[in-house]
């Protein structure tokens, strides 16, 4: 029973038809063109460089490295079967294949996740409440719809399944946590740097696990995550959590910093022009 447990937690399952990539990519155009109407610049940039580094780490990395003792020689993190084909290494005529699940779980999910996380970052400080409830209900909305119409709409019915061994990430998982948010403690729970606002490690631990509930809950209902409920709790607490507070420190306290840095060398340079 307990291995069972454990074993859910270890390996992270999906099970999708392909249709859903392409549905995804609508809703994510939709997604888009919201945030380019309220001219939300910031969030898609945060979007696109963080989907980059997911897309990096999960599509590439985790597709090359090891499993780990605990599973059969040539296992590897993050492994595939799409149409009941085992994608393999080098990939050759399945790289695209393999290419619009990658996209959809990582470049997707960054624009959707983090642009909203950005939104609801800037709109602690500005306090404007109908954008909060504008973007985290389209968000929330958006991932409900789409496995569902993933299921009623027969595009492609091939199935995509996906695992993810995480049996050697779950310490750093942990240990990401436990030094993000001494992190945020020490910049905002102490007086160390000026800037005390207890509050603000709650709101950012509020927003870890409602991204992450808001991915793992349409994913158990519709069945595509074949776990239950303990997973769920797992991930809404754990999933998104490891990067929050890291990321509320660069949009609160490093991009400010930088911002700055480079606006005082551009007037040092101007000043120099004038004395010559």
């Amino acid at each position: 029973m307990l291995n069972i447990f454990f074993e859910s937690f270890n390996q992270a399952i999906r099970k999708f038809e392909y249709d859903y990539i392409f549905i995804d990519g609508i809703i994510l155009t939709i997604w888009l063109a919201v945030l380019i109407k309220y001219k939300k610049w910031a969030p898609i940039k945060f979007g696109i460089i963080t989907g980059f580094l997911i897309y990096i780490i999960d599509a590439i990395a985790w597709f090359n490295i090891s499993a780990g003792s605990n599973y059969p020689s040539g296992t590897f993190i993050r492994e595939y079967w799409i149409g009941g084909k085992y994608m393999p290494r080098p990939l050759e005529d399945y790289f695209w294949s393999k290419f619009g699940a990658d996209f959809m779980m990582t470049f997707s999910y960054a624009m959707f996740a983090f642009g909203w996380l950005w939104i609801m970052f800037e709109n602690f400080i500005k306090k404007n409440k109908k954008e909060m409830i504008l973007f985290t209900s389209l968000l929330f909305g958006f991932w409900m719809l789409t496995p569902f119409f993933s299921l009623w709409l027969p595009i492609n019915n091939t199935i995509v399944e996906s695992v993810r061994y995480m049996d050697t990430q779950l310490v750093i998982w942990f240990v990401n946590i436990v030094l993000g948010y001494s992190l945020l403690y020490l910049i905002y729970g102490t007086n160390k740097f000026g800037s005390k606002k207890p509050k603000i490690i709650l709101y950012v631990f509020f927003l870890g696990c409602l991204g992450a509930f808001f991915m793992e809950f349409p994913l158990l209902i519709s069945g595509i995550r074949p776990t239950g409920v303990l997973y769920l709790l797992f991930s809404t607490v754990i999933m998104f959590n490891q990067g929050a507070p890291y990321l509320y420190v660069l949009y609160d306290k490093v991009i400010p910093w930088l911002s700055r840095k480079v606006k005082r060398d551009q007037l040092k340079e101007i000043e120099l022009v004038f004395e010559k």
